[in-house]
């Protein structure tokens, strides 16, 4: 059975529990099977064992440095979790990747709470800070932050009132973020 599914090395696969550890693959001592090269995944449902398959060619994947919109999935009070939906400059994503903000690579101003900053739903800006998953993401700079976003309230496109204040047009909330100067709605 093949996923189709894209893995790059250190991705979380299976749980020893579920399947073994195949070609590509490696168990941790966390309890979980990890890709030790990047690759297709393969599952041998009848054999019970994972496969990472080795692509042929250079997979694009984020690199140090480089710019990527993302999704934020999950906040808490001094972290965020994006799902990376795109790398500027590359034309296909062929990866799903995971990237991380913490509240100090937020902004230069001092934020007391990432939901000062970032919710869920937003469309981010990043710059990537590392090689390899989950990545770390810096927001810091003018051009990077929140490019998109929605109330809280009514789900409504924000717009944009000052340099982190941000209000919805359909109920009238006000809502701070770590806007982005690229931020599409005026």
């Amino acid at each position: 059975m093949n996923n189709k599914k894209l893995v790059i090395v250190g991705d979380k696969l299976y749980t020893i529990e579920e399947f073994m550890p195949g070609p590509g693959t490696y168990a941790y001592d966390d309890g979980y099977i990890r890709a030790s090269q990047v690759g297709y995944l393969k599952i041998d449902l009848g054999q019970r064992l994972v496969v990472v398959r080795q692509v042929r060619g250079k997979p694009n994947y984020p690199k140090p440095g480089d710019i990527v919109i993302g999704v934020v999935t999950a906040v808490s009070d001094d972290i965020a979790f994006i799902d990376i939906i795109q790398i500027e400059g590359v034309n296909s994503r062929s990866i799903s990747f995971s990237g991380v903000i913490h509240i100090s690579q937020i902004s230069e101003k001092y934020i007391k709470t990432m939901y000062e900053a970032l919710r869920l739903g937003d469309i981010i800006r990043a710059k990537v800070l590392n090689d390899r998953s989950p990545f770390q993401l810096t927001t810091k700079g003018p051009q990077f932050g929140v490019i998109l976003a929605y109330c809280s309230k009514c789900g409504a496109i924000l717009r944009r009132q000052s340099d982190d204040s941000m209000f919805c047009p359909i109920c009238g909330s006000i809502e701070k973020r770590k806007v982005s100067i690229k931020y599409f709605y005026k």
